[in-house]
């Protein structure tokens, strides 16, 4: 949520360079006074409610799914404040921390003039809720280090490092050097052990660290069972000398439960009884576009994953088809984006992962997918058709839709909008709300995608 510094140039003629470069340091002294103003808002909010808990879930992918599933489990117990969508960057995570809303138009003073008022105030009240889960983003470095000069994290849970911004980062290193950056201000720090790699929690500058994970050596380990259609995977929590109870978990993803070990961790620092926690994990419902099952036509099942995509995210929705038990198997992939000079890489290495002995067909959407993902997957034997756009795949899904055939979506968002190749396929038209990105801001946003040339 940038100001920008179009507000007024188009209107200003060419002939007036200086009145332009002007206008431009006008609007980045305006943009630091809005950081000051916000940061010493959070600040001033924390010191008039010491009671309240401040968890930040930081890394490169799972943010969202993790603080999504960690909310439901503290609000069995807890009065929660979270941010909305996906508003953890510079001015919208500490309006989020402090319970005020966004400017309506970003691009007006006027608008943020008011926006900060309402922050100041906010920050002197007393607040009824006892903890605060916000996600921190980052697109650049040092970042993340921006958000330390202001904020204490009681606790910073980081949920994986993969590449992400690359065009900026440069390397894996960075990356994990940017999201474990909030560990020097934490109180402490919980991690995932099973996509982190050892040398990157060095870099966690923090005198308590915590691991969670799946396999044994986790602080928290989500110890697998037995997985069963429809129901999910039976589990069990061991934290010391602690086991949790047999349990089901409503999911179909390793990575989920995951996710889940991540959000129990948590709330058992934060307090809760053991078996709260679990009875929350099993009533977890999904969140939209994260690995979703939903009913497709001729008793197609759909796994909609759409909301985003990794390296490391693609890999592990590819790994939850492949355990699955179908006849036929379809992937469909589009772009990664942000992945700068590894894309090439990135997407021929996904490529390299489609098994013909586990994929039926591999469908292909948008240009990185096609150059670099598709030529890989057929290299390996795979059947594979590429199209531009998620719109230009649906009749050729809407052909390979049978009984028994399990369709998985994956890909980003920008310029892909995969939720919309997913639409035709449904069984049941109202399950277009259980889509990502269906508010009519983003729905006239993708029209006008998909009626452009591009």
């Amino acid at each position: 949520m940038n100001i920008s510094i179009n507000l007024i140039k188009n209107q200003v003629p060419d002939s007036l360079p200086i009145f332009k470069r002007c206008y431009t340091i006008l609007m980045r002294l305006f943009k630091t006074l809005i950081s000051r103003i916000l940061a010493r808002s959070v600040t001033t909010f924390f010191l008039h409610n010491p009671h309240i808990k401040l968890v930040a879930v930081v890394g490169s992918v799972g943010k969202t799914t993790t603080k999504s599933t960690l909310v439901s489990v503290l609000n069995s117990s807890y009065k929660v404040r979270t941010n909305r969508g996906n508003f953890n960057a510079e001015f919208s995570a500490p309006l989020e921390i402090l319970g005020v809303d966004s400017p309506q138009n970003p691009r007006s003073v006027w608008n943020w003039l008011s926006v900060l008022g309402r922050a100041r105030q906010a920050a002197r009240r007393q607040h009824n809720i006892d903890v605060v889960v916000q996600e921190f983003g980052i697109d650049h470095p040092g970042e993340m280090a921006a958000f330390g000069r202001y904020i204490r994290p009681d606790i910073t849970i980081v949920t994986a490092i993969a590449p992400e911004h690359m065009e900026f980062f440069g390397s894996l290193e960075t990356v994990a050097r940017e999201e474990f950056a909030l560990a020097e201000y934490s109180e402490k720090v919980i991690y995932n052990r099973d996509d982190i790699r050892p040398e990157f929690v060095d870099f966690a500058d923090c005198g308590q660290i915590i691991s969670y994970g799946t396999e044994p050596g986790a602080d928290y380990q989500m110890a697998i069972g037995k997985f069963t259609s429809g129901k999910g995977f039976r589990c069990q929590l061991i934290h010391a000398d602690q086991t949790s109870r047999p349990f089901i978990i409503p999911v179909v993803g390793v990575h989920q439960l995951r996710v889940a070990g991540g959000a129990a961790a948590v709330a058992l620092e934060l307090g809760l009884d053991i078996e709260c926690v679990m009875t929350m994990l099993e009533n977890f419902t999904p969140v939209s576009g994260r690995m979703n099952i939903l009913p497709g036509i001729n008793d197609a099942t759909i796994i909609d994953d759409s909301y985003n995509a990794s390296p490391l995210a693609v890999k592990s929705a590819l790994t939850t088809l492949y355990q699955l038990p179908a006849k036929t198997k379809i992937a469909v992939l589009g772009d990664m984006n942000e992945l700068g000079q590894t894309a090439a890489d990135e997407h021929a290495a996904i490529g390299a992962l489609c098994d013909p002995k586990q994929l039926d067909h591999v469908i292909t959407v948008g240009r990185l997918a096609e150059q670099f993902l598709a030529p890989a997957a057929r290299q390996n034997g795979c059947t594979v058709t590429s199209f531009a756009k998620a719109t230009d795949a649906a009749k050729l899904l809407a052909r390979l839709a049978k009984k028994d055939t399990t369709f998985l979506f994956k890909g980003s968002q920008g310029g892909i909008y995969l939720e919309e190749a997913i639409k035709p396929l449904l069984k049941n038209p109202a399950d277009r709300q259980k889509l990502v990105r269906q508010s009519d801001a983003w729905l006239e946003k993708k029209r006008q995608f998909f009626e452009s040339d591009h």
